[in-house]
């Protein structure tokens, strides 16, 4: 029994400090963020990418917020999946009583088998720029960008040693049942993760044209599922950047149930596992910690049991420096986020207390994603399946447009009357 405890102890330890020391660089980077330690003004000419595929729940916001950035000169293209799509008509609807000078909306005009829908969107917006572009960005539908969203995320790239500059996902759930609170959790954590190791969110991107205008990236893209992982190792190979960009910090207060939660979790750490050079760390992290604090948890009632207060005191004061040191961070973290967007005009509730009865289904939901993630290659999303053999052997094996209950623009609008 001490045998088993003792790594375990160790591994907790090990797994705290490396939070601790991951969460100080997470700190100062939204801390410079607030002294306004930012680069001189830029904004050059610029195409903003939003590829669809289905109604997303928030996608007026998006539109709304996308279409009036303050922003001298950009162009928008929406590259809808297939033309049966209800979202090609309620885009034009929209378009037609929020008219764009520079709004371009098309539909996916070649279907690959070999890469991921996105991909494919992505690659025809790229297809076609004109010399004077500098910048390309992209960003998901459920992401509601504020005035300035744009001019945030460009700034970077006016260092020439930076080629990617990625913006931070956040979520900030109104309800609280246990599906939601799991995501918000496993998020929590992950984004100091993805932030320590430069992992790539996709929800909000910019890249130079030493990015965008090298071939590479299009190969690549034509045959993977996923496009934003792959941007720090096609980076590090042209001798660029990533960069992150707290501004651009996305809230997204949108609920979901366990069972979506754990497919989302599972599509993110596939994602890490095809794509990032740091997969095996981070997936023997994850799972080592995970299962060294479940087993803690067990020894401690035997140790109970025997009335061995010296090691009941000892695991519960390591389980208590390792949840401290994780919960310390992500609370100081959402401190530094809510005051980054109260400044935008918005305020979000925070959760509620009972949210710490669900680390335990976090930590058991997060194992079972890492193993789902190992061995899965079956990847359904919105009436595709893909089977996902190895990162760059990719096959659509099942497609339909995609099709769910209609919608005009006044209903969503009453629907979604506020987010961020």
């Amino acid at each position: 029994m001490y045998l088993l405890a003792i790594p375990c102890l160790l591994m907790l330890v090990y797994f705290g400090i490396m939070y601790l020391y991951w969460g100080r660089g997470c700190l100062r980077l939204y801390e410079q963020n607030h002294t306004g330690a930012d680069l001189t003004e830029y904004q050059p000419p610029a195409i903003v990418l939003l590829p669809l595929r289905g109604n997303d729940p928030f996608l007026i916001h998006c539109l709304e917020g996308l279409l009036n950035q303050e922003y001298p000169e950009y162009s928008v293209k929406i590259i809808v999946d297939h033309v049966e799509d209800p979202v090609f008509q309620f885009v034009n609807e929209y378009l037609e009583q929020h008219s764009h000078p520079h709004c371009q909306v098309s539909v996916l005009e070649s279907r690959s088998e070999n890469c991921g829908l996105k991909n494919q969107s992505l690659l025809q917006g790229l297809s076609d720029l004109s010399e004077d572009v500098e910048v390309v960005a992209w960003l998901d539908a459920d992401v509601v960008p504020h005035r300035t969203w744009l001019r945030d995320l460009v700034q970077p790239l006016q260092n020439e040693q930076v080629g990617v500059a990625s913006g931070i996902r956040w979520y900030a759930p109104r309800e609280a049942n246990v599906g939601t609170l799991v995501r918000y959790i496993w998020n929590s954590a992950a984004v100091i993760q993805m932030l320590a190791m430069e992992i790539v969110w996709g929800g909000s991107v910019a890249v130079s044209g030493r990015v965008f205008r090298n071939p590479r990236l299009a190969e690549a893209w034509s045959k993977m599922m996923w496009e934003d992982t792959y941007l720090n190792t096609l980076a590090g190979q042209l001798d660029q950047k990533v960069v992150f960009v707290p501004a651009v910090t996305m809230v997204n207060e949108e609920s979901t149930s366990l069972k979506s939660c754990f497919q989302f979790m599972t599509r993110q750490l596939m994602n890490a596992r095809f794509y990032h050079s740091r997969w095996l760390f981070i997936c023997g992290l994850g799972l080592f910690s995970a299962v060294a604090e479940l087993t803690l948890i067990a020894q401690l009632g035997l140790f109970l049991n025997q009335g061995n207060l010296p090691w009941v005191g000892m695991i519960l004061g390591v389980i208590a420096f390792t949840s401290g040191s994780v919960g310390y961070v992500v609370y100081r973290l959402d401190l530094q986020i809510r005051r980054l967007i109260a400044k935008r005009g918005v305020n979000v509730e925070r959760l509620p207390l009972t949210a710490v009865f669900v680390l335990i289904p976090t930590l058991l939901v997060y194992c079972a994603a890492l193993l789902a993630a190992r061995r899965t290659e079956s990847i359904r999303w919105r009436g595709v399946i893909y089977n996902a053999a190895a990162p760059f052997q990719i096959q659509i094996v099942h497609y339909e447009p995609y099709q769910p209950a209609k919608k005009s623009v006044e209903q969503t609008e009453q629907t979604n009357s506020s987010i961020i």
